[in-house]
């Protein structure tokens, strides 16, 4: 099924919601999620953090010092809000 941009495939969110549900019932170990970051500074505020099969950068403006080269982490934060 296409899917607009902007829309939520509610079939796909229910499933995963009655999934979670289940492995609840099985008990706290089908309900706990770890997530693990390893952080290492390039220079100066540039920093990269592997998060899973991701990597990220986060910097700071040159207004503040940095090189501008990523995100802020504020920037990350108020992203994440939204997510």
């Amino acid at each position: 099924m296409n899917q607009k941009a902007g829309r939520v495939d509610l079939a796909k969110f229910r499933e995963a919601n009655r999934e979670q549900r289940e492995r609840a019932k099985e008990g706290p170990e089908g309900h706990t999620i770890r997530q693990r970051a390893v952080i290492r500074l390039i220079e100066d505020q540039l920093k990269e953090a592997r998060v899973g099969d991701y990597t990220i950068v986060c910097d700071e403006a040159k207004s503040r010092k940095g090189g501008g080269k990523g995100p802020s982490p504020l920037q990350y934060f108020v992203a994440a809000v939204g997510f």
